[in-house]
């Protein structure tokens, strides 16, 4: 993966980006090609956090890459890593399950394939992503164990207005776990572009039928930003989060920096002005909760 973007914040996010802490953070952009037509992850790292607790909630991420498993194989020790005659499995630093297919890939095509999210009942999860989110189900990828949603799952090089692919998208995976889900402190969420109207459509969607808005519709950048992002929270039935982003000013600030490589290592030698601020495990909920 390559790093599109890297920015450095002074203090914590009003739509709680880099999680429920109060800290300076960064948050770097990494992926196989430019956003409009490539799944993205980003990466956020707190300054004042020794550690996260880790939960349940997040299952795996796959990719199609040879290449990836070639890498691993070279650099990663083999006790990181399981694998079969199609597939090979690695761990992050941070513990997060990555799932590599020994498949090649068409010219422009995104190896990121599918993000995974644990859930505790399969059929009321569905129903939210389907009914709520007008997600639709992947049937040929799906049985009673676990959904495969897409927004779209045409082959025609469809793109939005705003130049976003439409056409193989990666897809989101919900697999039953049996046991209720617990997210930890480390958490992510994820993210999908749409016009701003729809973010209004969306949110009154969601609030008739009784289910969480963790952060209503806002408008999210620094102070002196004139292309500031029309963004919504969602929160499902499991507390997975779901941020809707107005793609009229996202298709702007979701371009490549040149120098987001050089920003981004000027940032891990960044040291943290306050290390002790949060415990391992701890955020602003818990350390309320300690302080009280």
């Amino acid at each position: 993966m390559n790093i599109l973007r890297h920015e450095d914040m002074d203090s914590g996010c009003s739509a709680q980006c880099n999680g429920n802490f109060e800290s300076p953070w960064s948050k770097t952009v990494t992926s196989y090609g430019d956003e409009h037509s490539y799944f993205a992850l980003e990466l956020n790292y707190n300054y004042d956090v020794q550690g996260y607790k880790y939960g349940n909630d997040f299952a795996s991420i796959t990719i199609h890459s040879r290449q990836a498993i070639i890498n691993a194989q070279k650099f990663l020790d083999k006790s990181q890593m399981q694998s079969d005659s199609k597939s090979l499995v690695i761990s992050s630093p941070d513990g997060h399950r990555i799932i590599l297919i020994d498949k090649d890939i068409e010219k422009d095509e995104d190896p990121v394939k599918c993000l995974s999210l644990n859930v505790y009942n399969l059929k009321k999860s569905t129903d939210y992503y389907t009914r709520l989110l007008n997600m639709t189900i992947i049937e040929e990828e799906s049985n009673k164990n676990r959904v495969r949603l897409s927004y779209n799952n045409l082959t025609t090089n469809e793109r939005s207005k705003y130049n976003f692919r439409l056409d193989n998208q990666c897809q989101l995976e919900l697999i039953e776990n049996k046991h209720p889900i617990d997210r930890g402190t480390g958490y992510g969420r994820a993210a999908f572009s749409c016009p701003v109207k729809d973010i209004d459509i969306i949110q009154n969607r969601i609030e008739k039928d009784g289910q969480k808005i963790l952060i209503s519709k806002m408008k999210l950048g620094r102070f002196l930003d004139f292309n500031k992002n029309t963004v919504v929270i969602l929160s499902d039935p499991d507390e997975h989060e779901i941020c809707f982003v107005g793609e009229e000013n996202y298709s702007v600030s979701c371009e490549i920096d040149s120098n987001a490589e050089d920003k981004c290592r000027k940032g891990l030698r960044q040291a943290s002005k306050n290390p002790d601020k949060y415990e391992i495990g701890e955020d602003k909920s818990t350390k309320c909760e300690k302080n009280y």
